[in-house]
């Protein structure tokens, strides 16, 4: 039997705010980049914002966008993404993105990587994403 405080820790703990799902990374050679995608789901009250991602597998990680100015396309760095309170953000392909630069070692179809992803509010998320 569970006691009142055991209730309502788990009440009150129900739900972490900010989830983070349907991770992915593109296979990459090593010394080379790749990219990393997820959704970002904000289920609290309050606005959050991912300001850094790591890994051991790499020498450097950055948030990117890809943009276009007329016929010309790019990535750009952007440092930071912003998700409002009940709202989702996606990373994917073509848009904002996590840049894993230099890596350690090839990452090849079906390894899983692991990442800590830092936020505001949140703080340290880990995740593991698999490369496809």
């Amino acid at each position: 039997m569970f006691s009142l405080l055991a209730v309502l820790l788990i009440i009150f703990n129900s739900g972490d705010d900010i989830v983070i799902k349907d991770q992915w990374i593109r296979p990459g050679a090593e010394k080379m980049g790749t990219a990393l995608y997820f959704t970002i789901q904000n289920n609290g009250s309050e606005a959050d914002t991912l300001f850094a991602v790591e890994t051991d597998n790499a020498k450097m990680v950055q948030i990117h966008e890809t943009y276009s100015t007329g016929d010309v396309m790019g990535m750009r760095e952007i440092g930071k993404i912003n998700i409002e309170p009940g709202s989702s953000v996606k990373l994917e392909p073509g848009g904002k993105h996590i840049m894993v630069m230099r890596l350690k070692k090839d990452i090849k179809k079906g390894d899983e990587i692991e990442f800590k992803l830092h936020f505001q509010k949140a703080g340290e998320i880990s995740i593991t994403a698999r490369a496809k």
